[in-house]
């Protein structure tokens, strides 16, 4: 007897969507235009900001709306209001990420070849190519050298690192899309309105993965390009960063049985205290604050409610 045939959707760009959310940062207009200069162009593109932000465009084409809270994933929420019926397919970009020649028509046709139990795509930055994992983060379980990899602990492994198309366990949100309808529920979340979205994507695409296919793929090209690297001293940046990580990936943890607190509090305290010590040796006072503020952040109480 033969095996019923997988069902296949065919796309077309008017099908799509692009949800930028941006703080106002100077790559924004980057981000914008590379999705104007492809040769297909999208059912929409929005951009959604704080209302102290402006953002000027001359394109008819891009639609900028605005929020009265400065958090990624409240801003995401609000395209709601004004996606077309017609919305098949949502991206979701951070200004950070600029498409590349083709972008979008690769996207479509990578679309049109997965089966219904795909839920999202993930984009793979052409130039962003992560270190080898080393041993003592496999043995603190803050790495894995599986791409996409959700560890115990909560912590994950990068898929930046993958050179082909492959099946994982988290998609990464600033590079992402997703199928609207398996996925109405990401206008519908529950999360902190805090200013700095940490781990809203892991949170969000683990939680599908249980009944759902996450992909990546390196065909999809995209460049990341933000530089990283910043000098200048931030000792309460850092230091909530590390804190806002620790409290979220608690709660995120705690509410999943997939997950172990045990694994948490081991990976959390020990890799913690590692990197207290490594930025004294270093004179690194960013370090400093950011692991100092990790460590306190896995000590105290975490949000009463299961962020989604």
């Amino acid at each position: 007897m033969d095996k019923p045939k997988k069902k296949y959707y065919k796309y077309r760009p008017s099908d799509f969507a692009f949800i930028i959310t941006s703080v106002g940062e100077k790559y924004l207009s980057n981000c914008v235009n590379s999705i104007l200069k492809q040769k297909d162009n999208p059912g929409q593109i929005i951009v959604s900001l704080p209302k102290k932000i402006n953002f000027k465009t001359n394109s008819k084409n891009v639609l900028v709306i605005k929020s009265n809270y400065h958090n990624q994933v409240y801003q995401r929420s609000l395209a709601k209001n004004f996606l077309k019926n017609k919305i098949k397919i949502l991206i979701q970009l951070d200004c950070g990420f600029e498409l590349q020649k083709n972008s979008f028509k690769d996207l479509i046709e990578f679309w049109s070849l997965q089966d219904k139990k795909v839920a999202g795509l993930g984009m793979i930055p052409v130039d962003q190519r992560l270190s080898k994992i080393n041993i003592l983060q496999k043995v603190l379980l803050t790495n894995s050298s599986i791409p996409g990899k959700v560890l115990k602990s909560g912590y994950v492994s990068a898929w930046s690192n993958s050179t082909k198309t492959c099946e994982v366990e988290w998609l990464n949100g600033g590079c992402v899309s997703w199928r609207l309808d398996l996925c109405q529920d990401i206008f519908k979340r529950k999360y902190p309105m805090i200013p700095w979205s940490v781990a809203e994507d892991l949170i969000y695409s683990f939680n599908k993965k249980k009944k759902y296919k996450l992909i990546i793929s390196n065909k999809l090209k995209i460049k990341y390009i933000i530089n990283d690297k910043n000098h200048v001293i931030n000792i309460y940046k850092n230091f909530q960063k590390g804190f806002l990580h620790s409290k979220i990936i608690k709660n995120f943890v705690s509410n999943d049985d997939r997950l172990s607190l045990i694994y948490y509090y081991y990976t959390t305290i020990f890799s913690s205290v590692i990197g207290i010590l490594a930025s004294i040796l270093q004179i690194n006072l960013n370090k400093l604050c950011l692991y100092l503020g990790r460590l306190i952040g896995g000590i105290v109480k975490t949000y009463k409610y299961k962020i989604r």
